[in-house]
């Protein structure tokens, strides 16, 4: 199996809606961590560090240019 990298963070979870659909209609396995924390608790987002885009290694660079095509890219760590 192969490992999750954090590719990008976000601050609200309507940042991460559009992505999640792109991601998913092109088949790259990713995980979105405390989105949902954040969602219910916007404060709890300063002690958990907001939310975090996890990708497969294989597909890090492919995200980082769809971010940087959807103007997320100052989102990307």
């Amino acid at each position: 199996m192969n490992d999750f990298v954090v590719v990008a963070i976000f601050n609200h979870q309507r940042e991460t809606l559009t992505l999640r659909s792109v991601l998913e209609r092109k088949k790259i396995p990713y995980i979105i961590q405390d989105e949902t924390v954040v969602s219910v608790d916007p404060l709890s987002s300063m002690s958990l560090g907001n939310i975090s885009l996890k990708v497969d290694e294989n597909y890090v660079e492919e995200v980082k240019n769809i971010l940087k095509k959807k103007k997320k890219d100052k989102f990307i760590i």
